[in-house]
């Protein structure tokens, strides 16, 4: 059965319909119609986590056309596409047709275009710019700044555009905090830039402002739209709210919506001071806070503001739940990682039982390694997931790479994997010798002594010392593969980790790693990844066994990939779930050493704990790993200081939590040995919760048999 697309005219017969003030203003609360109806002038929205934002912000733009506003002259810009797509899909429902709803890359591209300052400039949509930078500025070619870290370079510069700093400004100076070679590398990369004629999407928003500050281009402009909308204000950086603000200055029809208690993007160069201090930037400016949280249940919400109360950036108010529901929060405390992912799943696959969907589950983590427990223990159940903004762990360069290496070592070689490990690090092996040795090495079945010899009398010096040093590697993973394979008995020290963590070590791969793809954002570590593989590697005794269990690992993902469309348990980063809700959330790693992460903002990191747990409509389940696998062994870590906060409102009895230990209010609390918590299956995860709307709440016994840690 087929659908017909609806015409022109039965479009505009249905949004003259819906574009009824009294049709528009049905169901909001007094807050929210406030917003709604406000005319010309200045307003500041401060929206909570749940309380309907996108949809004011929907219907103020309805209100204002079913008023005589033409739509066209209404502009709405958001964060992110995939918002700037839901908004406008609410606006046509609303009955507005024809406004400009984008995002901010957009507005700025669409700027550059029609002021045809990009003509001869291509996009850089293929990231042409990071190859640019690492070779023509920071590499041999430019500067030869040999231990550069291309991450920490390309955040200067990212960061430093984002506040409109260009290279010669006194800020850039002050930002490279006595680096001039940072300095250097940022004025270099412009010129290149220019050279290339290539635009970036920061070079975007910086040359629209550009554009703006030529007064009659600013008029020009500002006098296509009558009312300037922002969503999502708390993530603006200074080149957003400048082009914002050159827009809206003459007739100041500006209209911002933001929570500061949600502002995550401070590495970005994200301000939540412009949604604080709106009212003092924008005089007369009507300001409107909407804290009646429709989302979760009055746990949860309980929770998230205890937790987000010692925040200088939040609401004037806390939230209050409106729904009619209680929901409930659980945490408990798992010995590691592996035994924190194995409980989750179990919970997953119990609600599944009782009915609930997998959709309607998600699980949260802090940084992308924290994935690969979750991915294993998911593919253990049998539980269909996705790992959403990324790719599976086994997947992810830095480990095809360090396992290229071992399957070449104990003989399982193919070309897939010599190409992989010869050059990672980078030993300026080039590919025409790389096709030599392949031939070679099947003319040697196998054999890369022989093979390298082979074609050694036609190589340069410096390509047969690289190719050495990569069959000293590849030799001394063999040999600590033959010893652990070898061995009739066994210590603690005996396992497949230490030849990772030997060969990371020897060829020097972390500090390349470094230097080739950076540190990136706090929620995606390249070194985490490696540091992991050498977690899960050290499970196992021999580098055979290992290199099965991966295998059969990625088997079963892509099959579970390939397999019939049922609904999937979501695993992504907290930072990607903002703006998004389920029935059911895990926040996992709730530990010191990772939420709060040691190299983030304290009060970002505060925000971040605030945003995963209003994610959760129903049941917030917060989990903790009592030990963390580090180079110099495990450490045990504590409940995160956020779950310590928020344990001392539950001792005062308003809720009840289920708790493996661990918590300082439980009597029951592990030494903190070398296990580092409660083996897994102590404790229990926290009563069942129902379906949206029931009165579960908190009602499980503290193990402590007090009442969520007070004492009888």
């Amino acid at each position: 059965m087929t659908t017909e697309t609806p015409t022109r005219a039965e479009l505009r017969r249905k949004a003259k319909q819906a574009l009824n003030p009294e049709t528009i203003l049905q169901g909001a609360n007094p807050e929210q119609a406030v917003a709604i109806q406000h005319g010309k002038g200045p307003l500041g929205v401060f929206a909570g986590a749940g309380s309907g934002k996108t949809r004011v912000l929907c219907a103020r733009m309805a209100f204002l056309v079913a008023m005589g506003v033409n739509p066209a002259r209404i502009l709405a810009v958001t964060f992110s596409k995939k918002a700037a797509v839901e908004m406008e899909e609410r606006a046509r429902k609303m009955g507005v047709l024809a406004a400009r709803v984008g995002t901010w890359h957009s507005l700025a591209l669409q700027i550059l275009r029609e002021e045809h300052a990009i003509d001869e400039w291509t996009i850089d949509d293929k990231d042409r710019a990071k190859v640019i930078l690492k070779a023509n500025v920071l590499g041999y070619k430019g500067m030869n700044w040999r231990d550069a870290d291309i991450g920490v370079v390309s955040s200067y510069i990212s960061f430093c555009k984002s506040q409109l700093w260009g290279p010669e400004s006194d800020g850039a100076r002050e930002y490279a905090k006595g680096e001039r070679r940072l300095v250097e590398a940022y004025r270099r990369y412009e010129a290149e830039l220019l050279d290339n004629r290539l635009l970036t999407f920061d070079c975007m928003l910086c040359k629209a402002v550009d554009l703006l500050r030529v007064e009659d281009t600013r008029l020009r402009w500002a006098a296509r739209w009558d009312y300037v909308m922002q969503d999502e204000a708390q993530d603006a950086n200074p080149a957003q709210m400048a082009i914002a603000e050159a827009l809206a200055r003459d007739h100041k029809n500006y209209m911002v919506v933001g929570d500061p208690a949600q502002s995550i993007y401070g590495w970005r160069g994200s301000k939540p001071e412009y949604v604080m201090e709106f009212e003092q930037a924008w005089p007369g400016a009507k300001v409107v806070t909407m804290n009646r949280n429709y989302r979760c249940g009055s746990a949860v919400v309980a929770v998230a503001n205890k937790a987000i109360s010692p925040a200088t950036m939040r609401l004037p108010a806390d939230l209050v739940a409106e729904g009619g529901w209680q929901g409930g929060v659980s945490f408990w405390r798992e010995a590691d990682l592996d035994g924190e992912a194995t409980r989750i799943a179990s919970i997953v696959q119990e609600n599944a039982r009782a009915g609930q969907p997998y959709e309607a589950h998600t699980v949260l983590f802090r940084t992308n390694a924290q994935s690969r427990a979750l991915e294993e223990a998911f593919l253990a159940e049998k539980i269909p997931y996705v790992v959403v903004g990324g790719t599976s762990f086994y997947e992810r360069k830095e480990v095809k790479d360090l396992l290229a290496y071992l399957r070449t070592a104990v003989g399982r070689e193919s070309e897939q994997n010599v190409r992989r490990c010869v050059n990672a690090p980078f030993r300026y092996i080039g590919a025409v010798t790389v096709d030599k040795l392949l031939s070679a090495l099947s003319a040697r079945r196998g054999d890369l002594v022989g093979a390298i010899g082979d074609i050694s009398g036609d190589l340069q010096r410096r390509q047969v010392s690289s190719l050495n040093d990569w069959l000293d590697a590849v030799g001394n993973v063999d040999q600590g593969a033959k010893r652990l394979a070898a061995l009739t008995e066994r210590t603690a020290e005996d396992h497949v980790g230490k030849v990772v963590d030997a060969l990371v070590q020897e060829v020097g791969y972390v500090e390349w790693l470094k230097r080739d793809q950076g540190e990136e954002g706090l929620d995606s570590s390249h070194v985490a990844n490696v540091k992991e593989l050498v977690r899960v590697a050290s499970r196992f005794a021999t580098v055979e066994s290992f290199l099965d269990f991966i295998d059969e690992t990625i088997a079963k993902s892509k099959e579970a990939k390939q397999g019939a469309g049922e609904g999937r348990v979501l695993l992504m980063s907290i930072h990607r779930s903002k703006g998004l809700e389920w029935p059911f959330v895990f926040v996992c790693g709730c530990s010191e050493g990772i939420l709060p992460h040691p190299r983030g903002d304290a009060e970002e990191e505060r925000r971040l704990f605030y945003v995963a747990v209003t994610r959760a409509a129903q049941h917030a389940y917060l989990t903790s790993p009592a030990s963390l696998a580090l180079r110099a062994g495990v450490k045990a870590v504590g409940p995160s200081q956020f779950v310590e906060e928020v344990m001392d409102l539950l001792a005062v009895g308003e809720f009840e939590v289920r708790c493996s230990g661990g918590c300082r209010q439980c009597p029951q609390a592990p030494t903190q040995g070398a296990q580092g918590g409660p083996q897994a299956g102590q404790g229990t995860p926290g009563p069942q919760a129902g379906p949206r709307g029931s009165q579960g709440g908190l009602d499980g016994p503290h193990l402590c048999g007090g009442k969520g840690g007070q004492e009888e």
